[in-house]
């Protein structure tokens, strides 16, 4: 499983959305125009389209201004005959009387019955740019409520499978901390009420460092296994700083413990591998021969389930057996 970050920081920002449409609308005038470029200087087009431009922009500003201040129905028949009427004189003084000073006619020299095309050339305008808008408008807030939804779907998934992997993990870990013991020690119910209050917390991630805080005081906990550690030297503080789904590493261990054959013989490691593009965390542990018969899996889906949403590190996760032998979990950080 490999996750990338998915950016949809442009979709809520008006200047790139503008951009985008604005880039729809110069292709529009492109191939409506065609004829009037070909053999042209490549000036030209620039020339044409700049009025296009700062007509689009103020459209653009003014509509969003609108909506924003909620303009009823008569507000925007006055706003859309002042657009017209007002760009006029500047479109005409444009194409008609600036431009052929420095060479450049698209049309013939003014005349009286061009007053009525160019109006109607400008109400045209006027249209397919608020028809842009408007879609623009609606498809945007189309995909924000999807977004937004998907968001809280994944929310809430992730609020259960964090509730499931709690319940499933506090009763393991209860056995694991107490086992072999007449009563339970002061450390034993100090890590249980550590762990009890990330729960309350209700935090779906944490930072890598401090979840790798109570991996080593479970560890310390378990008389019964022998464990390895190693490598975590290689650890930046950029690593650490990582966050990952809360209790997952912990789930990892407690997985290791149970399963796992005692004695110093065959000891749990948790590995940290520096490799070019990525650091590794290996938890490998030997497994006993009636490992897979009796557990479930739950923990590690629930886990896992975890680590698919995780959308804001470059993060792989890998569950491999080693020869029928060995249970491993590589946590990759790119």
């Amino acid at each position: 499983m490999y996750t990338r970050i998915k950016n949809t920081t442009y979709l809520y920002n008006l200047y790139y959305r503008c951009l985008l449409v604005m880039s729809i609308f110069l292709m529009v005038i492109y191939i409506r125009n065609i004829g009037t470029f070909t053999g042209q200087p490549i000036y030209v087009f620039p020339l044409f389209v700049a009025p296009y431009l700062v007509y689009f922009c103020i459209c653009y500003a003014l509509f969003h201004l609108s909506v924003r201040f909620r303009l009823r129905q008569l507000g925007w028949l006055v706003l859309c005959a002042a657009l017209v009427l007002g760009s006029f004189w500047i479109v005409k003084s444009y194409y008609y009387t600036l431009l052929p000073t420095i060479k450049v006619v698209f049309y013939s020299a003014w005349q009286n019955n061009h007053q009525g095309i160019l109006l109607n050339k400008i109400s045209q305008g006027l249209f397919y740019i608020l028809l842009l808008i408007v879609v623009d408008y609606f498809v945007f807030k189309w995909l924000k409520i999807k977004i937004q939804s998907t968001r809280l779907e994944r929310m809430m998934r992730d609020r259960a499978d964090s509730s499931l992997l709690s319940g499933h993990f506090l009763r393991r870990l209860y056995q694991l901390a107490s086992k072999g013991k007449k009563e339970v020690d002061v450390e034993v119910l100090d890590f249980f009420q550590s762990i009890s209050n990330k729960l309350v917390a209700q935090n779906v991630r944490v930072a890598l460092e401090e979840e790798w805080y109570f991996v080593k005081r479970m560890v310390a906990l378990c008389h019964d296994r022998h464990f390895e550690i190693n490598g975590e030297e290689h650890v930046s503080q950029q690593i650490w700083n990582r966050s990952v789904p809360s209790l997952s590493l912990v789930t990892w261990i407690e997985n290791a413990v149970a399963y796992s054959i005692d004695g110093a013989n065959n000891p749990i490691t948790l590995t940290w591998i520096n490799q070019p593009d990525k650091l590794v965390l290996e938890i490998r542990n030997r497994m006993h021969t009636t490992s897979i018969k009796r557990g479930t899996g739950n923990g590690l889906r629930l886990v896992n389930r975890l680590y698919e949403s995780c959308k804001n590190d470059r993060v792989e996760l890998q569950y491999t057996i080693e020869k029928n032998t060995y249970f491993i979990v590589k946590l990759s950080f790119f």
